[in-house]
């Protein structure tokens, strides 16, 4: 009597990975979101407050819990039960992905308690808060399993909007996407990644990664369709009106080391004089058309791609590892050129004589740990998610590591350092999100002081 027969009472296990794959690809890689601003790509000329960091626990919220996540959660659920080993390692491999970037805004977070307020057998509705290291650690667990159960032979089929169901893709995204989890931790517990990521190395065939610009993990959309045309498309003639330009100081990184090619497509000319200038992060009260814009053909364009990891942030890893001593089968000179070049072939441009320049040539001086940070840090563009990580990590650029915004609203606190927790958690968990802030001493004002779990720079 109360069973309607026109609603659906389930949803197939592939349609919510489908739906998942859409909505992660929009949460975790926008190119206009306050850490695109953090990490100096881009900046905004009016409401500038986030920029000033103006940003608090009343603007941020867990709202994903119960949206992709929790779908990827009874996606895996009835994958297993179907003996659907693709679909359950995909929904895997987003769920790790997700949770990886969340984990690196906030620190600790709910997670082995999470997404289970409707678990039969187990059911919790005020999740404990998860140290950042026991997430990382089964993150690695999640991707490695997910790794071994991928079956390349079959297709998972159109359900699959990233790979077109072509599971090779997904065990070279999953293994690059470890190579991530272990470079990124590796400052705080440098035995696990280093063993990590020379396992990787050292076994091809069964931890295949990312080995070309045409094998990177790109989201593709569909440029003549309103719904699923890139959602970072932008009408040219609405560019004058924007709000958002190209920082200051990434047109000068790219101009003192003559990088021209790469200027020429991260950002526009400004529309009043012709030329690059670029904008100090915080400024406000600039006319837009006198400035810079991100480069609207390739970012801003109704087929512009999701970039959820590129082959030079791969080859930057690898530099990174080779330069600690670490086996990786190249020497950290040529991963770190192997990885400019591709990220210049990325925009099918040719490098030319930039590894020769004074502030790029890996032998000319310039301390080479910071010669990779910057240029991996560059290449990332507009990347804010992985930029502003990499730069609280690496400390490099050390400009944007530790330049206040132009007047800060917390002057001498320094930059900020994690994501604010919503507010709303110390009243819907108070338990639990007390507990996150008491095992993580030093924050101040939400935002500054302690960084999140490796984050020891």
């Amino acid at each position: 009597m109360n069973t309607s027969p026109n609603d659906l009472t389930s949803v197939p296990y592939k349609t919510m990975i489908t739906d998942a794959e859409i909505s992660i690809a929009k949460t975790y890689n926008p190119i206009l979101n306050f850490e695109v601003s953090w990490a100096r790509y881009n900046v905004r000329d009016v409401y500038v407050q986030n920029d000033r960091y103006e940003q608090t626990g009343a603007g941020t919220n867990f709202n994903v819990y119960s949206g992709h996540l929790k779908n990827l959660q009874v996606a895996i659920k009835l994958a297993e039960e179907a003996g659907d080993d693709n679909a359950l390692a995909v929904a895997q491999i987003m769920k790790a992905y997700a949770f990886q970037n969340m984990t690196d805004w906030y620190g600790d977070i709910p997670y082995s308690e999470a997404l289970l307020a409707d678990d039969s057998d187990n059911a919790t509705i005020y999740p404990k808060y998860d140290s950042q290291q026991s997430i990382y650690m089964d993150i690695i667990a999640q991707l490695k399993a997910a790794n071994a159960m991928i079956d390349t032979s079959k297709s998972m089929g159109t359900a699959d909007v990233i790979f077109n169901g072509d599971m090779s893709m997904w065990k070279k995204f999953t293994n690059s996407l470890l190579l991530r989890v272990y470079m990124r931790m590796s400052l705080v517990d440098p035995t696990t990644a280093k063993s990590g990521i020379e396992e990787i190395m050292a076994d091809p065939s069964t931890y295949p990664i990312i080995d070309s610009n045409e094998s990177a993990a790109f989201k593709y959309w569909l440029p003549e369709d309103a719904t699923y045309r890139s959602p970072y498309y932008m009408d040219p003639t609405q560019a004058a009106k924007q709000e958002n330009v190209t920082s200051a100081y990434m047109i000068d990184f790219l101009k003192t080391r003559n990088d021209l090619g790469r200027l020429a497509v991260y950002a526009d000319p400004a529309a009043t004089s012709g030329e690059y200038v670029g904008l100090p992060l915080g400024t406000l009260g600039q006319n837009t058309p006198d400035l810079s814009i991100m480069g609207v053909a390739e970012f801003r364009s109704a087929d512009s791609p999701t970039r959820i990891m590129r082959y030079s942030e791969v080859l930057f890893i690898l530099a990174e590892a080779a330069l600690n001593g670490w086996n990786v089968g190249m020497t950290a000179e040529e991963a770190y050129e192997a990885a400019i070049t591709a990220s210049f072939e990325e925009y099918g441009l040719d490098v030319g004589t930039y590894l020769s320049e004074p502030l790029v040539d890996f032998n000319g001086g310039v301390d080479q740990r910071e010669l990779i940070g910057e240029q991996k840090w560059c290449a990332l563009y507009p990347d804010g998610n992985q930029g502003w990580a990499e730069v609280r990590r690496t400390g490099f650029p050390t400009y944007v590591a530790t330049t206040e915004p132009v007047e800060s609203l917390y002057p001498g606190k320094g930059t900020i350092v994690r994501k604010p927790y919503p507010h709303s958690e110390a009243i819907s968990n108070p338990d639990g999100f007390n507990g996150a802030i008491s095992a993580q001493p030093g924050i101040i004002e939400e935002k500054f002081g302690a960084g999140v779990w490796w984050d020891v720079d």
